[in-house]
């Protein structure tokens, strides 16, 4: 059974503090008809708030239960152990930073913070981040928020933090 659609509505108050509601929608509609939903849904929202909306996504979720993922949490995940990746885009001064929570130990050179990216499956991730992942008919290339495509990592360390 296919997941519902979520739209997220992201709001800035007077003092700086964030916040986010959202609204679920059927399956079934065209990419082009959840942005007409979700630009009249902010639209009807922001008369009702004192905050700013700043940004509106759209989330399609999809079912993992065909795969073979973990289906046990580990004894010792810690949703503040992270690990931290920080690639250069192709556009000169551009980064884009992003962090794994519950980061494998394993995975984490003896005696530093830094990320083991001679691991198989680390390389294998930074590799799909640098070059993407082939699917039919083309390849999906990660990009940072502008649409500048992710080219190198720069930096991959362990980090602890409880949020973000």
């Amino acid at each position: 059974m296919p997941l519902a659609v979520t739209t997220r509505y992201d709001y800035i108050d007077e003092k700086g503090d964030t916040s986010f509601s959202k609204i679920r929608v059927p399956n079934g509609f065209s990419i082009a008809q959840y942005l007409e939903f979700a630009v009249a849904m902010a639209q009807l929202i922001a008369t009702m708030v004192l905050t700013r909306i700043t940004s509106v996504s759209i989330t399609f979720s999809i079912s993992l239960s065909g795969l073979t993922l973990k289906t046990v949490v580990g004894a010792v995940a810690d949703i503040a152990q992270k690990g931290y990746f920080s690639f250069q885009t192709t556009t000169n001064g551009f980064f884009k930073r992003f962090r794994i929570p519950t980061f494998d130990e394993d995975k984490i050179n003896a005696g530093t913070d830094d990320v083991n990216t001679l691991d198989a499956d680390v390389a294998a991730f930074v590799t799909a981040m640098e070059s993407g992942i082939a699917v039919t008919g083309g390849t999906v290339q990660p990009c940072d928020e502008r649409q500048h495509n992710i080219q190198s990592l720069t930096d991959a360390r362990e980090v602890f933090r409880r949020h973000r």
